[in-house]
């Protein structure tokens, strides 16, 4: 059997803050990048233990969330942008992690929340529903019959993930206090949890089940200011809405995701 590993940055025990730890600029970035790249590798050892024979790890942190030369030694990792803009999914893996997952964009005690910008996107919204990155990330899975069967973040990360499938496995490294301030687990507490939930959902591999997007879909994305919109509008298939806001709208899921992707 082989996994598929979507890695990020802000849902690590330890990272708590965006201008000290997530952004390249920040004082402890590299720190940051290497407390995630231990809990990958933790997911990576209790998947292996579990009989997974091959793991792909994707980095994705906008600017990069891996330490390669740190990376458990017996996967392979895509990073660097831009990405294939199924992120490899097409290639066909029996399940999938979302490592160091964080809450959508005004998530209440959700530690570091947004929704793929930390500076720019207010709110996501698919046919009315807010939505996030991890449940983007659950229905691009699904769209290939890949289950996500592990989510590790903070509380409000993994209640989110469960929104979408109450099956998932769920690995709780942090408990959000404020969008920049946390209660964390030990990185060697984390680490430990990380492996012990990623062993368990390979064998329970079998009850988690894809979670597939049905008919038509509507995205819709508000910026914080009318700039982004502005640069987004002349795209194809892009619709302005209102001056902050723009739309996406396609037949299934995979047509919004590669209008919004390749946007």
């Amino acid at each position: 059997m082989k996994i598929y590993i979507m890695t990020d940055l802000e849902g690590t025990a330890g990272v708590v803050d965006f201008e000290s730890q997530t952004y390249p600029s920040g004082k402890y970035f590299e720190i940051a990048k290497g407390l995630a790249t231990e809990e990958v590798n933790s997911a990576c050892e209790g998947a292996f233990e579990a009989g997974i024979e091959e793991i792909f790890v994707v980095d994705g942190h906008g600017s990069g969330g891996i330490i390669p030369e740190k990376i458990h030694p017996d996967v392979k990792l895509v990073h660097g942008r831009p990405l294939p803009k199924a992120f490899n999914l097409e290639q066909g893996w029996d399940a999938a992690f979302l490592i160091g997952h964080h809450a959508m964009n005004g998530t209440e005690n959700g530690n570091l929340n947004h929704s793929y910008s930390s500076r720019d996107i207010v709110r996501m919204t698919i046919n009315g529903k807010e939505i996030g990155e991890i449940g983007m990330e659950i229905f691009l899975a699904g769209y290939f019959d890949i289950p996500v069967v592990l989510i590790s973040g903070d509380e409000a990360g993994c209640k989110e993930a469960e929104m979408y499938n109450k099956s998932i496995e769920k690995a709780v490294v942090k408990w959000g206090i404020t969008r920049t301030s946390a209660i964390s687990v030990s990185p060697l507490k984390a680490r430990k949890i990380i492996k012990q939930s990623a062993h368990k959902s390979i064998k329970r591999i079998n009850e988690i089940k894809p979670i597939k997007f049905k008919g038509e879909c509507n995205l819709t994305i508000e910026f914080i200011s009318s700039a982004n919109a502005f640069v987004w509008q002349n795209k194809a298939g892009i619709e302005k809405v209102s001056p902050r806001t723009i739309g996406i709208r396609g037949d299934s899921f995979i047509d919004v995701w590669n209008k919004f992707y390749l946007g």
